[in-house]
């Protein structure tokens, strides 16, 4: 890239020089060598400060091309690799990625997709209860499983009826956290109510009967556990990363 460099002046003309000439002299030597001296150091001067401006330019310039500097889509794609897998990246360039792996330090946990479901779910308890409500304000049950899951990428069917449809349908013994847990509360086997699962034997949902975002033991509660219908694993159990 050319750049144009502006051309510093120290004033708009030559200075002018006073010169004593002893009486009776006719040597004018005195007067043009300090004219020719004077002339040279103003030169030097102009190089000087346009050998500065345009030191300042061409250093601003690299600056600026150093953050237009684009890395080629192998390079990226590794770089998302290097992150998923927690690895440090050092960039060389725009076709050289270097990879560490780090260590997870004593301050780190390991926590899955499915933690991450359930903290957020958890976030709604004492939430009312609207029938068809679809939050946040108020949820219904399947307004709140849907609400809760797309709030970390994962687009589940509005109604329970489909929402039980989604995923792998295991049994009560086989529950993981972040599962969907699916009931039939009116005694006809067919899928009314839904909620996630938190493991212990307590799951959270969005209950008509309470009239809240609430946690429920299937223990405690033996109606829940009488109408479980079944389970349905959504969130694959191999995605984690580590948190703070």
């Amino acid at each position: 890239m050319l750049f144009a460099t502006p051309i510093l002046f120290t004033g708009c003309m030559q200075e002018k020089v006073s010169t004593i000439i002893p009486p009776k002299s006719t040597d004018n030597r005195v007067v043009v060598e300090s004219n020719e001296k004077n002339q040279t150091t103003n030169q030097e001067s102009n190089i000087s400060l346009e050998n500065n401006v345009t030191s300042l330019i061409i250093n601003k310039t690299i600056e600026k091309e150093v953050e237009k500097i684009v890395l080629s889509k192998s390079v990226l794609d590794r770089l998302a690799l290097s992150v998923q897998s927690n690895m440090s990246i050092e960039i060389k360039g725009n076709d050289q990625l270097v990879t560490e792996a780090l260590e997870v330090g004593e301050n780190w946990e390991v926590i899955s997709k499915e933690d991450e479901i359930l903290e957020t779910a958890k976030e709604f308890l004492g939430v009312k209860y609207v029938w068809a409500a679809n939050g946040p304000e108020a949820f219904d049950c399947s307004g709140f499983t849907k609400y809760v899951f797309e709030k970390h990428g994962v687009t589940i069917p509005r109604y329970s009826g489909n929402q039980a449809k989604v995923g792998i349908k295991v049994a009560y013994n086989e529950l993981e956290k972040g599962d969907l847990v699916f009931f039939g509360t009116d005694k006809k086997g067919i899928v009314n109510h839904v909620g996630i699962f938190l493991g212990d034997d307590k799951f959270i949902h969005a209950s008509s009967g309470g009239k809240k975002v609430m946690i429920t033991s299937f223990i405690d509660k033996k109606f829940y556990k009488n109408r479980f219908l079944h389970g349905q694993r959504i969130v694959k159990a191999s995605e984690s990363f580590a948190s703070l």
